[in-house]
């Protein structure tokens, strides 16, 4: 597998991507073990060690933009089954190969089966922190059409809509806490948060987390990152699973405040507020900058929010050696720039809407990371 796109030039692997390789490691597995039982139709079950057999390593990153060095130890495998070994080699390799397929398949939007339910789980996780302008090439396996297999977000979406009208997606966000609960049994906790993408999710919690970092602290700000079941149309459904939730730190609260005064000082002009020209931020640009200072709200200190004369706001911010700025158009649709500061380096990723998540992930990328 090769990863392509900035974030991994210099065989540099974020850590937000290490969750795909025991994702497709899983993927694998799944594949050898229906392979040895259709192999061997008189056993039910696979023998003792087999999964145990297959133990993967990540040993290197090489070159090219970012190349995960994944072995099968074939020492643990003669350990763990000494009968099966080289019937195990040739089960990895053509387990390969049909993930591959799969994946391979996405490039045709029309065709496919639906996904089994262990496909399903593995393609979850498996790229979901891919942005925009990355993919994961597999290198040597060409599609039908002789072109390298590959998958990016789009095509992980193709994938994971086959056969269904819904797909799930990361979530990253900030909202206020409505409220708090734990069961009677103090076996369940539940928190309830209100979103300005999604309106109120209720999110299960541990009940030890519920009662000690969430009891009492109604109308908190809190900053969240979830998977959530979207429809084809990128409908909100359901909250799938909670991976983070928090409260956030007095001086964020503080700076998105501050934030917030601003764009409410800019709601407020009147039409020809520079020198009889410039129109007044419309309603859609005013809420979706209200949405944007909740997708990274430690991003909040930095921001620098000013007025278009078209009616839209212009978010200015340093990060991580660039300067960016954010243009939200009076239709609310958005527009990222960003020039190296101390260098040639320049992007620019053309109007969005600014609720996709392909702007959403531009985005994350020139923050540095959700927090």
């Amino acid at each position: 597998m090769k990863y392509v796109g900035s974030r991994f030039e210099g065989r540099r692997m974020p850590l937000d991507v290490l969750p795909d390789l025991p994702a497709f490691r899983d993927l694998l597995v799944s594949y050898i073990k229906e392979a040895w039982l259709e192999a061997h139709d008189d056993r039910e079950r696979v023998p003792k060690g087999f999964v145990k057999s297959l133990k993967f390593d990540l040993v290197g990153i090489d070159d090219g933009s970012a190349v995960p060095v994944i072995e099968w130890d074939q020492d643990n495998a003669q350990r763990q089954l000494p009968d099966f070994k080289d019937e195990m080699e040739i089960l990895v390799e053509a387990a390969y190969d049909k993930a591959v397929a799969l994946i391979g398949g996405s490039a045709d939007a029309t065709v496919g089966e639906r996904l089994a339910p262990v496909e399903l789980r593995a393609l979850n996780t498996f790229g979901s922190s891919l942005l925009p302008d990355e993919r994961i090439e597999f290198v040597g396996r060409d599609d039908a059409q002789g072109n390298v297999v590959f998958l990016d977000a789009e095509r992980r979406k193709r994938l994971l809509t086959r056969g269904r009208d819904s797909y799930e997606a990361r979530f990253d966000s900030v909202g206020k806490l409505l409220g708090s609960n734990v069961d009677e049994t103090g076996t369940d906790g539940l928190v309830i948060v209100s979103t300005a993408e999604h309106g109120t999710l209720r999110l299960s919690l541990a009940p030890d987390r519920v009662k000690d970092e969430f009891d009492g602290k109604i109308d908190a700000d809190v900053q969240f990152r979830l998977m959530i079941e979207l429809d084809r149309a990128d409908r909100f459904r359901s909250v799938s699973e909670v991976l983070e939730i928090d409260l956030i730190n007095t001086k964020v609260v503080a700076d998105l405040q501050r934030c917030r005064d601003r764009i409410g000082v800019l709601a407020s002009l009147s039409d020809g507020w520079h020198d009889g020209a410039g129109k007044r931020p419309t309603p859609e640009a005013v809420a979706v900058g209200l949405r944007l200072l909740a997708r990274n709200p430690r991003l909040a200190g930095s921001y620098r929010i000013f007025p278009t004369h078209a009616g839209g706001l212009l978010f200015e911010f340093p990060q991580g050696g660039w300067d960016y700025s954010i243009e939200i158009a009076p239709g609310g649709q958005g527009e990222i720039y960003g020039v190296e500061s101390a260098g040639d380096g320049e992007m620019e990723t053309g109007v969005l809407d600014v609720d996709s998540e392909a702007f959403q992930r531009m985005f994350d990328q020139a923050a540095g990371g959700r927090w």
